[in-house]
């Protein structure tokens, strides 16, 4: 409960969305090449060792991977990676591979590679990741002459060996190394001429925004109004409505209700309170106010979802 409700953004997300189950391994690639991936939807990361790539996201213009560049896609869409743009215009098809271990050649199998990356996937938990994904950058992408690169790359070498060389207490550590990855990742910083146009880094990125968002997850149970949020950071209330929905991408009471979900479906999946402990958690008078809004939200009761829960079955 503590990490859930961190008056901190950023860690109170990355908290709730739970991130485990790690599978890394290396890529390499020679002559002309390209493949395309389908759509897997599971969080991804890579980090370029040597030479250049490039990626292309569904619909959106591809861009050029520099050896030292970090990259982490949160919801992994399909996307095509190849050695050069003429090539990516006739992409292969990549499917996922039988055997998680070993390295990944692209293009000329025979020659020396021309370039090489570590890739890797983990997993968020089903109940929250649809409710908080969609605050995420599509992508995120960090150059190597920034200085946070190093510290992914640190982070990202320490994931594989997990991996690689497992040893008593491995799964506890790359749960960690996921989280900070994760944290490290978003929350950086981008040039003003790369900054997200919307969602949770851009409004972490704007002081005035970044204080609300910390006041909301501060306090999730107080009965927020938008003219509340608006007076404690000096904005009036249309400024403040209009400035949360552009930086943010959603409404200041739609946040203040995805976030409440999102902690509610985590409590009845995972710690199996009451109705009433949890309406009261999270700032609602009655179990029948929480059921109601819950039901709206979700598409299910919350009895209905929490007994999902219990008997083991995935969360829609």
């Amino acid at each position: 409960m503590r990490d859930r409700l961190n008056p901190d953004p950023l860690a109170s997300i990355v908290a709730l969305l739970r991130p485990r189950t790690v599978l890394s391994k290396f890529i390499s690639g020679a002559g002309s090449w390209a493949v395309q991936y389908p759509n897997h939807g599971h969080p991804s990361f890579c980090l370029m060792l040597e030479g250049s790539c490039w990626l292309g996201l569904e619909s959106a213009e591809p861009f050029l991977m520099e050896a030292g560049d970090y990259v982490l896609l949160p919801a992994t869409p399909g996307f095509r990676m190849g050695s050069d743009l003429e090539a990516m215009k006739r992409p292969t098809m990549r499917v996922a591979d039988a055997n998680p271990v070993g390295e990944i050649r692209h293009g000329a199998q025979g020659d020396e590679a021309a370039v090489r990356m570590l890739g890797g996937y983990f997993l968020f938990d089903p109940t929250s990741a649809p409710l908080l994904v969609g605050l995420l950058p599509a992508v995120v992408h960090i150059k190597a002459t920034d200085a946070q690169a190093a510290r992914l790359a640190w982070i990202a070498r320490a994931i594989d060996e997990e991996n690689t060389s497992p040893r008593p207490g491995g799964d506890a550590i790359l749960q960690r190394l996921v989280e900070i990855m994760l944290i490290e990742a978003l929350r950086w910083r981008p040039a003003q001429d790369d900054a997200p146009v919307s969602g949770l880094l851009a409004g972490l990125a704007n002081a005035r925004m970044a204080q609300a968002l910390r006041l909301i997850h501060e306090d999730v149970a107080r009965r927020w109004t938008i003219e509340d949020l608006a007076g404690k950071v000096g904005m009036s209330r249309a400024a403040f409505a209009s400035h949360f929905m552009r930086i943010l991408g959603v409404p200041p009471m739609e946040y203040v209700l995805r976030w409440r979900m999102a902690l509610a479906k985590d409590m009845l999946w995972h710690d199996g309170l009451s109705l009433g402990e949890v309406a009261h958690a999270i700032g609602y008078q009655s179990a029948s106010a929480f059921s109601a809004a819950f039901s709206r939200s979700v598409g299910q009761s919350p009895s209905s979802f929490a007994r999902t829960g219990r008997a083991g079955g995935s969360s829609t």
